[in-house]
């Protein structure tokens, strides 16, 4: 008996420890594809920036020419334009991060939550594990004495089982003699 609980407690402190690590792979892993997701649309952004960018320039180069004041027009238009897919880009950016952090701290407070109720399980298993090998050494210790103990008592229960026999043949015996002069 107690040793199938202490074999229990080890496998639930087992499991409960497996669970905790494999709870802090899986939010890790979760964190690494959230950085991963991250990066690469603040870098798929900034090259969709720097390619608006570069089509700008492209074509306010070929509109250079004799319409001197239309160039003008057209390079205002076009910073103003690249200022606002800079703002856009920057909003992204700072948009996105701010969804990473979110994510990040909803997995920690997750990755938290499920290793204090590991922390609890394995304290837990911890304890009947104790309780149990505690049970077990005392018995352990307890046992020759428990042994002794029944070994004396069947010894007092056969010397007087003897002594009685004895005194029983003994009394016959003067019976026997007694009549036997009578």
């Amino acid at each position: 008996m107690a040793e199938n609980t202490v074999n229990e407690a080890t496998r639930s402190l087992i499991q409960s420890l497996r669970e905790s690590n494999q709870a802090i792979v899986d939010s890790t892993v979760a964190a690494q594809e959230r950085n991963a997701k991250f990066a690469q649309s603040v870098f798929e952004n900034g090259i969709e920036v720097l390619k608006s960018h570069v089509e700008s320039t492209r074509s306010l180069m070929q509109e250079v020419g004799p319409k001197q004041r239309e160039v003008f027009q057209t390079v205002v238009d076009s910073a103003v334009a690249a200022q606002e897919r800079n703002i856009q880009f920057a909003q992204s950016v700072f948009e996105n991060g701010i969804e990473v952090l979110k994510s990040h701290a909803e997995s920690t407070r997750s990755l938290t939550h499920t290793l204090l109720e590991q922390s609890q399980n394995q304290r837990e298993a911890f304890r009947t594990l104790a309780q149990e090998s505690i049970e077990a050494y005392g018995k352990f210790f307890t046992s020759p004495t428990t042994y002794l103990e029944r070994a004396l008592e069947m010894s007092e229960t056969i010397t007087r089982q003897g002594v009685e026999g004895y005194q029983k043949v003994a009394h016959q015996a003067k019976e026997k003699s007694q009549k036997a002069t009578a």
